[in-house]
């Protein structure tokens, strides 16, 4: 590597030796300058490095599409690197250190390559070794001033045989944190999804499994475990923990003595009590001091934007980076607060990658580029599907502010709106154009997130949606499986499983049974598991590590399913009031609501049904009387029991079935639309 200075071949090596020897190589050369004050010309050195990097076209070679995929892997890891390098550079720079033992280069995190020849990490008085996990193709973090604050806190943790816990609201990189750190120490970490049904021995079994093999163990909402059970389990981690501190080679658990590696570590993340997440405990205080706490609440949202533009390869990603952030930050403020909107890091992420994929198409196919096209078309692409109908209007006009002079371009999927075309006419259905978009809408929101949820109104078309999707994906040589459940018609045991208390014996649940399927299914069929019910904390929680990039389902039992890219879960709901925030953040939005209803359209498609020699009749009738007494009824709002738009439409058509004349149709749209309104409004 030395000689070679940096020009080595990326496709030659895997990605975690090519990061690591990148980092033990910046370490010493840092270390060089510092001594030798060098340390503007490693700057210039660095950057015409990064030029290097951000200029191999990895669309050159027309080999096997997984080779590029996986160099394109490689090169984000290793510009993301040489990014962050770049930046500790510039500190040290101003700062202007002379000796290295200065606070601004210990406190990073250095990587050495000692005599004997193994790797050890420092950062500040804190020394670990390098554990050689294979680590496979992850994407990596960007690297912040939060990450380092988080990596700085954990990292002395360990040093004084703690655990670490990070918390803070949804979505600000809590799990991703450790688990990208583990990472750089080649450590396997291990993320389980804490819930209600787990208990102490389930616990005390995983914690044998993590110190017998020296991982890492994220335990995700760790403060949902039930009261007793978080203090039982203190009493072992405090075990585990005298261990570590005292170095020694094992450890007292669910009474026996089980063998202890001095690289495994305990950490937990959570989101805080009450404030809109139900079912969170506070931490009782014996099990608080046992971790450090780091805060994470507001993630540096505009340095991760331009990075990673800059790393999908856009050239001014600086200032598109900026603009989305403004956009998203304008969102919150103007647009209307609705439960189901989420403008932080998640969404934001979604959009990025959004960019990233058009943009790679556009390469491919070698047509111009124009870089805030491509960032507008991905953010109305990923944004327009959750807004209400009046913020659809207000969004665009701040995109206008912020972007002028695009123009609007919708993504084209010529094949598939074909087969969406042909799939409503043989269904006999009406086409609404509005509703064909909602069901591409929907097609790119299952292919950029592993939950995606339908909420709206009762028979605004959320099952046909989903059902018509489905049919035309099939019309395109795409197969979709469908597992059907309704999560509320059970108890949570029987949904998601659970442990015989007596003799420990495992039974799975509807859903758990059906993810065991699934899993089965190989890489080209689609499966999707539907929810078709009430959106509840006490089960939706359950699914939290499912939702979001880790696509892992994790049971009491120890077990773990991993999913890959072909499964989504689709849920169906008509309001998300009881979802905490930790639920709304990880999912697609696919919003319907009353003003997207088409009264004509559902009238038309009422008489399409109807016998022939009246059609004609009802039609003029129906132009005639119905609107005009439709909107009356709406503008009294005057119901018995609340009804949806399409619930008090399809009542007035109710008995108008065969009218042969005037008076009878009359009659009978009184009694269609008066079943449901006050004795007085009915008079009137």
């Amino acid at each position: 590597w030395k000689q070679s200075q940096g020009a080595i071949d990326p496709s030659r090596f895997p990605s975690q030796i090519l990061c690591l020897t990148e980092q033990i190589q910046f370490t010493e050369e840092v270390e060089n300058a510092i001594k030798k004050h060098r340390l503007q010309q490693l700057n210039d050195e660095l950057v015409a490095k990064l030029e290097n990097y951000t200029s191999i076209d990895s669309y050159s070679e027309e080999t096997g599409s997984a080779e590029t995929n996986i160099l394109e892997l490689k090169l984000k890891a290793l510009i993301l690197d040489i990014i962050h390098n770049i930046e500790i550079v510039n500190q040290l720079n101003q700062t202007q250190i002379c000796s290295t033992s200065d606070w601004a280069w210990k406190k990073q995190l250095r990587f050495y390559m000692k005599p004997d020849n193994n790797c050890y990490i420092q950062m500040v008085d804190a020394e670990f070794q390098y554990t050689y996990e294979y680590q496979g193709n992850a994407p990596k973090l960007v690297h912040t001033p939060l990450t380092d604050k988080c990596y700085l806190t954990l990292t002395q943790a360990m040093k004084m045989g703690l655990g670490g816990n990070p918390y803070g609201p949804a979505g600000t990189g809590k799990t991703e944190s450790v688990k990208a750190l583990g990472g750089l120490f080649g450590r396997q970490v291990l993320v389980f999804n804490c819930d209600e049904g787990i208990d102490v021995k389930s616990m005390g079994r995983i914690f044998v499994g993590l110190v017998k093999c020296g991982a890492w163990g994220c335990f995700d909402e760790f403060n949902r475990l039930e009261e007793a059970v978080l203090s039982a389990v203190s009493m072992q981690i405090q075990a585990i923990q005298d261990a570590l501190k005292n170095h020694r080679r094992f450890c007292e658990l669910l009474g026996k003595q089980v063998d202890l590696d001095s690289n495994s570590g305990i950490f937990i993340t959570m989101n805080p009590a009450g404030k809109g997440y139900g079912g969170r405990q506070k931490l009782p205080d014996n099990l608080k001091q046992l971790f450090r706490p780091v805060a994470m609440s507001r993630p540096d949202n505009e340095l991760i934007a331009e990075v990673i533009l800059y790393s999908e390869g856009f050239k001014n990603g600086n200032m598109l980076g900026r603009k989305l952030v403004a956009l998203f930050n304008l969102s919150k403020e103007l647009l209307t607060p609705q439960q189901h909107y989420d403008w932080g890091l998640r969404a934001l992420k979604t959009v990025l990658k959004g960019c990233g994929s058009l943009l790679q198409q556009l390469k491919k196919s070698k047509r111009e580029i124009d870089e805030s096209h491509i960032v507008v078309q991905a953010l109305r692409l990923n944004t327009m599907s959750k807004l209400t109908f009046a913020d659809c209007t207000r969004f665009d006009a701040l995109v206008r502010d912020i972007f002028p002079g695009v123009t609007f371009k919708d993504v084209e999927y010529i094949e598939l709106s074909a087969a969406l075309h042909e799939v409503f006419e043989e269904a006999n259905l009406e086409i609404i154009p509005n509703q064909i978009k909602k069901a591409l809408e929907l097609f790119e929101q299952l292919r950029q997130r592993m939950g995606v949820v339908i909420v709206g109104p009762s028979g605004a078309g959320k099952s046909i949606l989903w059902r018509m999707l489905r049919a035309a994906l099939g019309k395109i040589n795409k197969v979709v499986k469908q597992y059907t459940m309704n999560p509320k018609a059970m108890p949570r045991q029987q949904l998601l499983g659970h442990i015989d208390m007596d003799t420990r014996e495992w039974s799975d649940g509807v859903l758990t049974n059906s993810a065991r399927q699934v899993v089965r299914e190989p890489h080209e069929v689609h499966s999707w598991i539907i929810c078709d019910g009430d959106i509840d904390p006490e089960w939706i929680e359950s699914l939290n590590s499912v939702l979001d990039d880790n696509r892992l389902l994790t049971m009491p039992s120890g077990e773990r399913i991993q999913f890959g890219p072909n499964v989504n879960f689709v849920f169906e709901t008509h309001d998300l009031s009881c979802a905490s925030p930790a639920t709304i953040s990880r999912m697609g939005m696919i919003f319907l609501s009353d003003e997207d209803t088409d009264v004509n359209s559902l009238v038309k498609s009422w008489l399409r049904n109807q016998a022939d020699e009246c059609r004609s009749n009802l039609e003029n009738w129906i132009g005639d009387y119905f609107e005009k007494s439709l909107n009356w009824v709406l503008k009294q709002n005057d119901f018995v029991v609340e009804t949806s738009l399409v619930g008090t439409i399809l009542n007035g058509l109710s008995h108008l079935h065969g009218c042969m004349d005037r008076g009878q149709f009359i009659i009978s749209l009184i009694r269609g639309l008066g079943g449901n309104l006050d004795m007085k409004s009915r008079q009137e």
